[in-house]
This record gives C-alpha cells, sequence and structure tokens, in this order.
C-alpha cells in the first residue's frame, strides 16, 4: 500500500489523536500549505509541526507511533492480522523494492504500526511475529544485482574446457590470480560472553596496509605472493615479470577478474610477441563471480587465521599473512 494511502487511512481512522494530527499534518505539508498554518489549523505550535514533520523524515510511518510505545490503546494483533501479515510477508519486492526475504524488525514495527494501529513494546514480540511468518534470522548473502547465474555457470564451463589441455600439458602452468589488501585492525570475530545482555566490540583500525597480488597454481596447488602498492598496470606488469623468471621453461595462463588493469592497453601490448611477456596467456573470469576464483578462498582462509588476534605490529601480521599463505597447499580448483 503507498505511504500516502497509509498516511490516509491512519487520518480517518486512528483511535488515537495524535496519531491522527501527525498524518494529517504530513498530508497538508506535501500538498504544499505552508507550516504556519498547518499549525494554525490543527491548533498547536509552529514548533510542534516542525518537529513532526522532521521525525517522518527520518523514521517515516513509523514517526506517527512514536509516543504510543506501551500505550494500552495499542491493541495486541488479531490472528486474521497475523495472518493477513503472513502472506505479506511472503510476496515478491513491494514499490519500496524491500525483498520479503529481507524484513526487518524495524520495518515490521513500521507496517504493523501504519496498518493495525498496533505498537508493541519489545523487540522479542517481533521476533515472534517474524517466526510466526516463516522466516528466521540470518546474515545475507551479498550479491551483485548484475549477476546473471546462468551465465556464470556457462563462463566456468568454458573456462575448464579451455585450461584442460594446459594442465595435463608439461608445457603449460596455469594460475588462479587475484589482488587482496591486508590492513592493521583489531579484528573480534568470536569471542565467550556473558548470556543477556549487550556486547559491543570496539574495532581499531589504521591506516596501514598492504596490498598483495596472489597466483594459485592449479596443477600443485601452492601460491605466490607478491606485494604491490595498488592496483594498477604498472604494479601488475611488473609482477608478471617476475612471476615468469621463477618459471623461465613454462608458458603461463592466467585467469583473474575483470578489473580494468587486467585488460589495460599498457598490459596488452606487453603480451605481443616480441615483448615481455608474451608467454602469458590471460583468461577473463565470470563477472560479478568472485566465489568462482580460487585464490578468493585461499584469502579467506588467511584472513580468519589471523582474527581474533590483538596486539600485534603490522609487520607481525604481514609475516604471519605470508606464513599463512605459503606453509600449506590449498586445492581450490576452477
Amino acid at each position: 500500500m503507498p505511504e500516502k494511502e497509509l498516511l490516509g487511512r491512519q487520518l480517518r481512522k486512528s483511535t488515537l489523536e495524535s496519531v491522527r494530527l501527525r498524518a494529517q499534518a504530513v498530508l497538508l505539508r506535501a500538498a504544499g500549505v505552508k507550516i504556519k498554518t498547518i499549525a494554525e489549523s490543527l491548533i498547536t505550535s509552529v514548533r510542534t509541526i516542525t518537529r513532526w514533520l522532521k521525525a517522518f523524515i527520518q523514521r517515516r510511518l513509523a514517526s506517527l507511533f512514536s509516543n504510543n510505545i506501551g500505550n494500552e490503546n495499542a491493541a495486541k494483533l488479531t490472528r486474521e492480522q497475523k495472518k493477513e501479515i503472513k502472506w505479506l510477508l511472503s510476496q515478491p519486492p513491494d514499490e519500496y523494492r524491500i525483498p520479503s526475504r529481507f524484513w526487518d524488525v524495524p520495518k515490521l514495527k513500521q507496517y504493523v504500526s501504519a496498518v493495525f494501529d498496533v505498537v508493541y513494546e519489545s523487540d522479542v514480540s517481533y521476533h515472534l511475529l517474524l517466526k510466526f511468518c516463516g522466516l528466521s534470522l540470518k546474515y545475507p548473502d551479498v550479491v551483485s544485482p548484475r549477476r546473471d547465474e546462468e551465465a556464470i555457470k556457462k563462463r566456468v564451463r568454458e573456462i575448464r574446457r579451455e585450461i584442460k589441455p594446459l594442465l595435463e600439458s608439461g608445457e603449460w602452468v596455469v594460475f588462479a590470480a587475484d589482488e587482496t589488501r591486508l590492513q592493521k585492525e583489531a579484528e573480534i570475530r568470536r569471542a565467550w560472553l556473558v548470556k543477556g545482555k549487550r556486547t559491543v566490540v570496539k574495532t581499531e583500525r589504521s591506516k596501514q596496509h598492504q596490498n598483495y597480488l596472489g597466483f594459485l597454481d592449479q596443477n600443485i596447488h601452492i601460491c605466490h605472493i607478491f606485494p604491490i602498492k595498488r592496483g594498477n598496470s604498472t604494479e601488475t606488469i611488473g609482477v608478471l615479470k617476475k612471476l615468469i623468471k621463477q618459471y623461465p621453461d613454462k608458458k603461463l595462463c592466467i585467469a583473474w577478474d575483470n578489473a580494468k588493469w587486467h585488460k589495460s592497453k599498457q598490459l596488452r601490448e606487453q603480451l605481443k610477441r616480441g615483448k615481455s611477456l608474451e608467454k602469458i596467456h590471460l583468461i577473463a573470469l565470470a563477472p560479478y563471480a568472485p566465489e568462482t576464483n580460487p585464490i578468493e578462498h585461499v584469502w579467506g582462509y588467511a584472513k580468519t587465521k589471523l582474527a581474533n588476534r590483538a596486539n600485534r605490529t603490522f609487520e607481525q601480521i604481514k609475516q604471519q599473512f605470508i606464513q599463512l599463505t605459503h606453509q600449506q597447499t590449498f586445492l581450490y580448483q576452477i
């Protein structure tokens, strides 16, 4: 239901005078009526109207009910109303582009307040309502809206067909490559905490950081990690020259993402016959699909191991990162 209609519904049907007045003030202002005129019409002060409008801008419909939490006039939802909410939460995205699977307590509180004139005192009541509607609290996966699942699967199949003869050949070494950034910060991901008490974790961040360009060998599953200043064509070309020196008798195939410096004019020039990188063949991985790059899992493993360890210098962190990525093999495959 559009926001304007919900405001009109509250103006006509709400049993609470304060809610009706706030809704009327918002609707009048939206119609272009001056704040002073609104105040005179509703027999209140300009300051009060200004406060109501500011609250509406910040919290939208929920601002209409800010004075009613815990009020006995805020009746509990009936069984039929709960069924209506359950149906709503099962629907596709609404006009606000909020998918049903991404509801949270503030959004549910706002909707229940606006439609049913019900405001629960405790968030636990909304948690139970969400569970009643078949939802559970999870960390959603971050997915680009441009991601195309079928195109990703197709691209992975194409890459596997292309690199299969290279992996079986003694002339080629195939790598999965990517950049990552290591930053000095005290990151606490898990801890034993007292039940029933809210715990705030303070994260100490620093400007100290180090970028790396890494290569995971798809034959023998070892990593080569090179420090770089930043991701750009010049740094990338310099690292590729170093990698070639480690395999003087081999041709190199490198699969990586679509970063602009991975396909720049400067880099393509060096890949030509007779140039410094002529022994390298590049493959572009599927766009918006970092999980298809094996070395991304190496970065995730190393950074997880580094978490929950405080009071270290940045030099120690870098040394531990190198050790974690060099002291074992990683069986991640394209």
